[in-house]
């Protein structure tokens, strides 16, 4: 962390009522519910907050300082222009102090899966920093930064855009010196425009890379990535599932308790369900033996042992029901993968589903086609919560926006050995038809 001297240089915000400008926070926080003391409080501002508001909260839970865009006259503050904005230089700065390796992991789907991978592969051999959950926006991925500690020897952090610019500097503040980049698809479509303009928004990773000489790690299975990188010359090297890479899987099987495939004739067995995450895991496995040093015999060890991430295609088992809970996000990729996965477990098969939002002018045919798919996979297929209306109506389908009452359908419809599917994107929280059904989530 930074003393406050260094961060109104890094701002160039103006100071008010700071006796110490020698003092150095213990951290930064942006939100006064799990500040601590002696933190540095960010007062950001949002469409529907005002972190301005929560001053007081902040210095009675023991915040040191505070960073402001008002002319509040308050003492322990520094004001600037634009809180979000002078947080990123913060970090900027604090990063530009560290000598370590950053990888910066970056697609539509796979962020979080391949960064918990790689932490653990890198922890084998180094004290290894990765940002908590999905900080990876404009606001988690400083806050992450900041939290690095001077005992760290690498980073693993992941960067989510949903705007076009927003990954020109999250690299700004970040500094990568190596890239990933797990795949393009439809995701986030309302504010980056089209799947071309996705692209373009994630390749400034790419970019960022190649100007600070650096070596970027690319799904072979999207040959854009390697044209892309072969014409900007870009020093890169591939993974994948399908396609010829220099990392790929062989002998690959997959189950309904995980996945078993050789890798460098090394034998894995990844307790994660699906092609997707066969291809996070190989993309973790690529940086860290590629790049770090770490052994086969080490990562196989690691691989074993993941966990699926809460709501991120969970198998659980509830008597004789299979459940693939898999409703902390959706969009068309992962709506087709987790639907394919759904033909691995028993019949009978339902698919409990959500809208998926942020698709722009394209969401009408992209709920024409995942509901299409789902009455071609499942015997039962039931859409609910907010926004059910994005789907077409159906002949068959059952549309009950009201979660507990399609939780109450879909108890009365529940056969022993049946395999439900409950996935929808963040906003449909449809956790809560889990909890109805078979307690917590």
């Amino acid at each position: 962390m930074l003393s406050l001297d260094e961060i109104i240089r890094a701002t160039g915000g103006t100071p008010n009522g700071i006796d110490d400008l020698a003092l150095t926070p213990t951290g930064v926080s942006t939100d006064t519910r799990s500040i601590e003391q002696g933190e540095f409080f960010v007062a950001l501002r949002g469409p529907n907050f005002d972190g301005h508001d929560f001053l007081g909260q902040a210095f009675e839970k023991g915040a040191v300082a505070a960073l402001v865009s008002k002319d509040l006259h308050l003492a322990r503050t520094i004001r600037v222009a634009d809180t979000l904005r002078a947080l990123g230089d913060i970090a900027q700065a604090y990063r530009m102090r560290l000598d370590i390796p950053v990888v910066l992991i970056s697609g539509t789907n796979g962020k979080t899966t391949v960064k918990n991978i790689l932490s653990d592969l890198l922890s084998l051999r180094y004290k290894t920093y990765a940002n908590p959950g999905s900080f990876n926006n404009l606001v988690g991925l400083p806050v992450s930064v900041l939290a690095i500690e001077p005992k760290h020897q690498a980073a693993v952090l992941e960067a989510g855009i949903s705007e076009k610019g927003e990954m020109k500097r999250l690299c700004e503040i970040a500094r990568p010196t190596h890239g990933l980049l797990t795949n393009i698809g439809p995701g986030h479509l309302e504010g980056l425009g089209t799947l071309a303009d996705v692209f373009e928004a994630k390749w400034k990773l790419a970019r960022a890379i190649r100007s600070r000489k650096g070596r970027l790690y690319l799904n072979a299975d999207y040959p854009e990535f390697l044209r892309r990188a072969r014409k900007e010359k870009i020093a890169y090297k591939t993974f994948g599932i399908q396609a010829q890479a220099e990392f790929t899987p062989a002998d690959v099987h997959y189950g309904m308790d995980g996945t078993e495939f050789k890798f460098n004739e090394q034998e894995f067995h990844l307790p994660l369900l699906g092609a997707g995450n066969l291809s996070n895991a190989v993309a973790a496995l690529s940086v860290a033996v590629g790049e770090f040093g770490v052994s086969l015999l080490q990562a196989r060890s690691v691989l074993s042992e993941i966990k699926p991430e809460r709501w991120r295609l969970e198998h659980r088992k509830a008597g004789g029901l299979h459940l693939l809970i898999d409703c902390y996000n959706a969009n068309p990729v992962s709506m087709r993968e987790a639907l394919g996965l759904l033909t691995l477990f028993p019949a009978p098969r339902i698919a409990v589903l959500g809208a998926m939002l942020e698709l722009g002018r394209e969401s009408e045919r992209y709920h024409h086609e995942i509901l299409e798919l789902a009455r071609d996979t499942a015997d039962l297929v039931i859409i609910t919560g907010p926004h059910s209306d994005f789907y077409p109506k159906h002949e068959g389908v059952l549309f009950i926006p009201d979660k507990s009452k399609a939780a109450e359908e879909i108890h009365k419809r529940l056969l022993p050995e049946a395999s439900v599917l409950i996935k929808g994107s963040r906003d449909c929280a449809l956790e809560d038809v889990v909890s109805k059904l078979w307690g917590g989530a």
